[in-house]
């Protein structure tokens, strides 16, 4: 029988999909559709490389295309794992600023018609505290899941991005009353931009 555990219990992986149209044209992209570029397949198969080494019991993506895709090359190169969606964690909607270049723009504000940052935290959080999988999870998401993992989990609200196909290791606490951990399993240049 297999141990499941609870999403937030123990190590897990979070790799952002690979580069996406959206990506290539420095646009938006929140819960509009883009296909992954060649690059972003690329670097699907290079995080695929970096996370050899990982013993992965379960893996998890949002529904969207750029994050599907990416999770299936993982998937298939790490020996044909099974992939189940959260569709509680697709991107945020940016509400009118989709499909608008992303250049310059202040992610800390709510875009008209779209969500804030506190509500869609809340929706991506909520959608990750039920999920329970035999470890060590991998979460194949976006660079908002990303910073909603951040903020709820190191207690450190952050707005810029994450670099697209890097995998980094959040780690639970060693004592009480510390925050969470995270480090690149990738390029050392890996960090947030």
């Amino acid at each position: 029988m297999t141990n499941l555990t609870p999403f937030f219990s123990h190590r897990f992986l979070f790799v952002r999909h690979g580069e996406s149209e959206a990506n290539k044209q420095k646009i938006f992209a929140g819960s509009m559709e883009f296909d992954l570029t060649d690059k972003g397949i690329e670097q699907a198969k290079e995080a695929a490389r970096n996370l050899e080494g990982e013993k992965i019991g379960s893996v998890f993506a949002s529904p969207m295309k750029r994050t599907w895709k990416t999770a299936e090359v993982i998937a298939d190169a790490l020996g044909g794992l099974s992939i189940e969606p959260i569709p509680g964690i697709t991107e945020r909607c940016y509400g009118e600023w989709e499909g608008q270049s992303n250049v310059g723009m202040d992610r800390s504000l709510s875009p008209p018609g779209g969500e804030s940052p506190a509500e869609f935290n809340t929706r991506t959080i909520s959608a990750l505290e039920p999920v329970t999988g035999s470890p060590t999870i991998l979460l194949i998401a976006h660079s908002g899941t990303f910073r909603a993992l951040h903020d709820h989990l190191l207690g450190v609200a952050v707005y810029n991005s994450v670099k697209n196909g890097i995998p980094i290791a959040f780690s639970p606490p060693i004592a009480d009353g510390e925050p969470w951990t995270f480090e690149s399993l990738g390029p050392t240049d890996a960090e947030p931009e």
